[in-house]
């Protein structure tokens, strides 16, 4: 299994999704011209590690605990559909997890952020800690 590693650009957000370093994170700004396309390289990852977290708990017998970290500065509407889909994909892990927990950093004074979060925390059964950066 490889990591996901995409830099940030003017309309989509750095995404880091390494499993050897248990470190995943998407930062920035989300307004691909094109969501669908976009994300479907996230929803890709997360079904490859969903079957290697599988795997590594069949092996080692040991369940990871794992955090999310999203910061995000502006989420189109398009792009807040696909975003509410991956977190959908992290809760899918739960079972596999010994614990998942979403990081949702929001900008001083960026009440639509600290919204967008709140309102995801209640669409999802994963623990969210909402935070300003």
């Amino acid at each position: 299994m490889n990591k996901l590693i995409l830099t940030a650009t003017d309309t989509t957000p750095q995404i880091t999704l390494d499993h050897l370093q248990s470190k995943f994170e998407i930062i920035g700004e989300s307004s691909p011209e094109d969501s669908k396309k976009f994300y479907s390289a996230l929803f890709s990852w997360m079904e490859e590690y969903k079957n290697y977290l599988y795997f590594i708990n069949e092996q080692s017998g040991t369940k990871k605990k794992l955090v999310f970290t999203f910061h995000l500065s502006y989420v189109s509407s398009s792009a807040l559909k696909y975003t509410y889909n991956f977190l959908q994909k992290i809760e899918e892990l739960k079972p596999l997890c010994e614990s998942i927990t979403i990081r949702w950093l929001y900008d001083k004074d960026d009440t639509d952020m600290e919204e967008n979060g709140n309102e995801f925390s209640t669409m999802v059964h994963i623990p969210f800690i909402i935070e300003q950066a």
